[in-house]
């Protein structure tokens, strides 16, 4: 065999090659399909923990929103559970109401079955805490140009999602306040005060005239504010931190049938010349002259009057005995019918979910305690009295329609949790009469009548604010605030505005 034949290879030879190149190619393909199985699972279980992370999400907004919707039906003092300075709350474990506990909060199923969380099911739970309460008379109120009053409350809402679980917390800061109107007796045309108005710890209001105007430090029939003898002046206005006054763009004056002379009075300040009435210090009025520009110029016959009053914060008033529909917007809020458009919209809006729409009187009773028992301590009536339908004619309201439980006498304390109610009687031109009662316990309320008239005869007395475009009121007739109800005022009347939304992930969520 020639050597040439010797080193020929043997086909067979490569036969364990071609083996070895197909195994390999196996192993291979092997690997990346396990590997693209595994980025696939991985994918799958990023998807699925995405969408529960998204679902908790929503679930914590959705408790932010249920936590709005509270803080309109409720009254501030109810929120107990006080932030401390700088740090997560550490207590607010022991109230009853889970709105306002941390360790037992508020939880509502967002696919709407009853009771607690359950695993199985996605949920929010939420609860508030105050970070700073709010104050009726603060400084920002007396500032130039005048600021508001407003307390800052945070919402603490985790959400979770049953199938994963995955849960999501969001802290949430909302700014309350009352909604800018005249926080008083408003009327937005003359104000007649026939028969005994008595006025207590707040003021009237009026773009037209008031007439038959009294002395307050005596005693007669008329409109008249409560007197404190020992400081010789009006007792003070507890929204305002001043003396409870009357502010009449039109005139003033103790006339009984007009705001001119006659009817046994005359307009408390002559027209361009008179400056300070002492009977009437703090009452203010178109019909006075604008006064001295400095404390330096007063006369004799300005001192009664000017710079009277101090104020907690060092301010002073009246400044002036003028009073004019700038002043009236500017320093208190005015705009025609009380509150915007879109603001009666979202009474109307509430009491429709509250089923306090248009409800006929003998309903009220009945349908309060129902809502209060839920935790809507702080509800809507409205009456649309355009609407020929549901309302023909006037709405008259008496104290007897009310439930007890939103009847109470003055409260001095800041920090009480009583009822309240708003009422709305708006459209057309039909108005709102009110008999209450010349004894404790009265009505606690916002009353807003802004295109007819509120008239009262006989006993009325009531405890809070009235903004109607008409007043006319005869007999023995008061009007209070008090303490608990400019600390709290009716939940539908404050605006909520959220100022600072962000993901809490400063701690585990349970």
């Amino acid at each position: 065999m020639t050597e040439t034949a010797m080193r020929r290879r043997n086909p067979c030879d490569d036969q364990g090659i071609a083996m070895l190149a197909v195994i390999l190619v196996i192993a291979v393909v092997g690997a990346l399909t396990l590997t693209a199985t595994a980025l696939t699972v991985n994918n799958l279980g990023n998807s699925s923990r995405d969408r529960q992370s998204l679902g908790a999400l929503a679930s914590s907004e959705a408790g932010v929103a249920q936590a709005l919707q509270y803080l309109r039906g409720t009254t501030l003092g109810s929120l107990t559970c006080q932030e401390p300075p700088g740090g997560p709350v550490s207590g607010c474990t022991t109230s009853p109401n889970p709105w306002v506990n941390s360790s037992s909060p508020k939880q509502i199923r967002v696919d709407g079955g009853t009771g607690a969380c359950v695993l199985s099911s996605d949920c929010f739970k939420v609860w508030i805490s105050t970070v700073k309460p709010y104050v009726p008379n603060c400084p920002a109120r007396h500032a130039s140009p005048p600021g508001q009053c407003f307390g800052k409350y945070r919402i603490h809402s985790t959400g979770v999602a049953g199938s994963g679980p995955g849960a999501r917390r969001l802290a949430v800061d909302v700014q309350m306040r009352p909604l800018s109107y005249p926080l008083g007796v408003f009327s937005e045309t003359n104000f007649s005060g026939n028969g005994n108005v008595g006025l207590h710890y707040e003021s009237i209001f009026t773009g037209g005239c008031m007439y038959n105007r009294q002395n307050d430090a005596a005693s007669g029939s008329g409109v008249q504010f409560s007197y404190d003898a020992a400081a010789g002046r009006t007792a003070l206005d507890l929204f305002y931190d001043q003396p409870a006054a009357a502010h009449a763009v039109g005139g003033i004056s103790t006339s009984n049938t007009s705001c001119t002379s006659g009817g046994g009075g005359a307009p408390i300040h002559k027209a361009g010349t008179s400056r300070c009435n002492a009977m009437f210090r703090f009452d203010q009025d178109g019909g006075a002259s604008a006064g001295p520009a400095s404390p330096a110029m007063f006369t004799s016959a300005d001192l009664p009057c000017y710079n009277a009053y101090v104020r907690s914060d060092g301010s002073v008033y009246p400044t002036t005995s003028l009073f004019t529909q700038q002043d009236l917007t500017s320093i208190y809020g005015y705009r025609p019918r009380g509150l915007t458009d879109a603001q009666y919209d979202q009474l109307r809006s509430t009491a429709q979910a509250e089923g306090t729409y248009n409800l006929a009187t003998s309903a009220i009773s009945a349908t309060l305690t129902s809502l209060a028992a839920a935790g809507i301590s702080s509800p809507v009536l409205y009456w649309d009295t355009s609407d020929p339908v549901t309302t023909t004619g006037d709405v008259s309201l008496k104290s007897s329609d009310f439930p007890s439980s939103f009847l109470r006498g003055l409260d001095s304390s800041g920090g009480c949790t009583s009822n309240n109610v708003t009422i709305v009687v708006a459209g057309g031109s039909k108005g709102l009469s009110y008999q209450g009662g010349n004894s404790s316990p009265f009505l606690a309320a916002a009353i807003f009548v802004p295109d007819g008239t509120l008239t009262g005869t006989g006993g009325r007395n009531t405890i809070g604010t009235v903004y109607a475009k008409t007043i006319d009121f005869g007999g023995n007739i008061d009007f209070y605030l008090d303490q608990c109800f400019t600390s709290n005022p009716p939940g539908a009347t404050l605006e909520v505005q959220v100022t600072n939304w962000r993901e809490d992930d400063g701690t585990d969520v349970n």
